[in-house]
């Protein structure tokens, strides 16, 4: 998957802070869209006031689970990832202007297939799939690998009609995308996930038993 992105993110010093600024994150999806677009003949447009929308409800969310990091920081930060991919989605900020809609020249043939396919999730995904990997260089842990589902345009055909249905699916498909087993019941709640729920009961094993 393109993450052109995350060379310049790295470049931000203290980044697991900064990107829970706004300024940061509205640079950074612009500079992504550029590097993402370039020679592609794709352009967008960004509506700010709905990126702002979909930060908010982001910070808002993050604040009220980023004491889970504690028991697993990698896997937060993914879900953290995943769950601003939730918001972008929810609240559309890029709208994709594709030449031959417009009656102009077709997109090169060299254009990557799943950025033709749905511009506008695959530039959202990229920009989470960029700072987290970013975010976790910047601490030490191991970046996230990408699985093999993301060239399927199946994929992202299925992608695109789930969280049309429900944007929480998008946390699920982004952990598809880094090869984690993604949790459909419930792919918003955090303290859910099997990294969570493994720590937990790893950590309830080791205490000691209660002297009756």
């Amino acid at each position: 998957m393109l993450t052109p992105l995350k060379t310049e993110v790295e470049k931000v010093g203290d980044l697991s802070h900064e990107a829970r600024r706004f300024r940061t994150i509205l640079w950074s999806f612009e500079k992504n869209i550029e590097l993402l677009f370039k020679g592609t003949g794709l352009a967008a447009e960004v509506d700010h006031a709905a990126l702002a929308e979909a930060f908010s409800r982001w910070r808002q969310a993050f604040d009220q689970t980023k004491h889970l990091a504690d028991i697993d920081r990698k896997d937060f930060t993914i879900f953290a990832a995943g769950m601003m991919l939730k918001e972008l989605l929810a609240a559309r900020p890029i709208t994709a202007i594709v030449p031959d809609q417009l009656g102009l020249p077709a997109l090169p043939a060299t254009i990557d297939h799943r950025l033709k396919r749905w511009p506008e999730g695959y530039a959202y995904t990229s920009f989470c799939l960029s700072v987290a990997a970013a975010v976790l260089s910047e601490m030490g842990a191991a970046e996230p690998t990408e699985s093999g589902v993301a060239d399927d345009p199946r994929f992202w055909d299925s992608f695109r009609e789930n969280v049309a249905e429900n944007p929480a699916n998008a946390i699920a498909f982004f952990d598809m995308v880094v090869g984690l087993a993604p949790n459909w019941s419930a792919p918003d709640v955090p303290w859910m996930r099997r990294t969570f729920l493994d720590r937990k009961q790893s950590l309830e094993g080791k205490r000691p038993k209660e002297v009756k």
